[in-house]
């Protein structure tokens, strides 16, 4: 056991080490070349891994149907890659550039007012994001001398690649929470008018006949479970959702997008109003997705264990299924 051990840490650090190596290319790059690189890398992937690939073709089948020909789905498919690894790309190479003096020379942020308005309400803000653009960059709203920010992350396997993703995030005054507890650490949080950072745009777990650990509500349509982190912690502190998304607009280029706070409902009925404000947030990103598509996160599996679709990450032919399940509903 302790051979394992060792070979698994030798591992670790080979793994560091060559990503720490990567990193002084990317440095050395510059940002137009960065992105020429992650977009023939990204295309790659693509291509290649022909598991993630159908992922995405049926997520692209289910948002547009045949408002997209195969040929569109490929290429929008193709292009979501190709921004993901630009994204990490440029997230690891701004990290080594940007200060408080020059973010504005890399980074627009748009309606800061909406984050201050809330900020000045004193219950706190919940900074509603979603797997979508380069959302990491959102840790450089700590140079508007704002509360700390708070954000559920998930350990890294790799010891020193934690290390290295922790000196990061805690140089930009972001406080760490792990998944385990993390609705009552981000609660006290809230009540010392601090902001967390909560994604809510991926399915929550359980299943969806039973509805545990989120809520069932439409998203493109379709009833799914969607997270209920936000729509909760807004009900039971008073504190604001404020919806936030980072735009890539070139290569080293991005604009911080913070709109107003939510108008949530609130009456006596804690559950009514948990899916009614939880369909408003899957509102702002149907609205984000169809406007920016190659921004999402096609890559995982947000419509899993919907009754009739139960093949759609399985099937070769993802647009007919989604069809036949729009037909379904249509006669019941």
């Amino acid at each position: 056991m302790r051979s394992d051990a060792k070979k698994i840490m030798l591992i670790n650090f080979f793994v560091y080490f060559a990503f720490r190596s990567f990193l002084l290319v990317i440095y050395l790059l510059p940002f137009r070349l960065v992105a020429l690189l992650a977009s023939f890398l990204g295309r790659t992937y693509y291509l290649i891994d022909r598991t993630r690939h159908r992922f995405v073709n049926a997520n692209i089948s289910v948002v547009f149907g045949r408002k997209l020909d195969n040929k569109k789905r490929e290429i929008l498919g193709r292009e979501s890659c190709e921004h993901l690894v630009m994204n990490i790309f440029d997230l690891l190479k701004l990290n080594k550039i940007v200060t408080p003096e020059n973010y504005r020379k890399f980074i627009e942020i748009r309606g800061s007012s909406n984050l201050i308005k809330s900020i000045k309400r004193g219950k706190g803000t919940i900074a509603l994001t979603g797997h979508f653009g380069n959302f990491y960059l959102l840790r450089y709203l700590s140079y508007l001398n704002i509360p700390p920010m708070g954000a559920v992350l998930r350990e890294l396997d790799n010891p020193y690649m934690e290390r290295l993703l922790s000196s990061i995030v805690k140089a930009h005054n972001v406080i760490t929470i792990r998944a385990d507890g993390a609705l009552k650490k981000m609660h006290r949080l809230l009540l010392q008018n601090a902001i967390t950072v909560t994604a809510a745009d991926q399915k929550a777990g359980g299943n969806p006949r039973v509805g545990r650990h989120g809520i069932v509500v439409d998203f493109f349509g379709i009833p799914s479970q969607t997270h209920i982190t936000a729509s909760l912690l807004a009900r039971r502190t008073g504190a604001s959702i404020v919806p936030l998304f980072v735009i890539r607009k070139g290569p080293g280029r991005y604009r911080i997008e913070i709109n107003e706070p939510l108008k949530l409902v609130r009456t006596s009925d804690e559950a009514s109003d948990l899916k009614k404000n939880t369909q408003k947030i899957n509102q702002i990103f149907e609205n984000y997705i169809m406007k920016y598509p190659q921004h999402w996160l096609w890559l995982h599996r947000r419509w899993k264990d919907i009754p009739g679709l139960e093949d759609l990450y399985n099937t070769n032919n993802p647009l007919r299924l989604v069809e036949n399940f729009w037909r379904d509903q249509a006669k019941n």
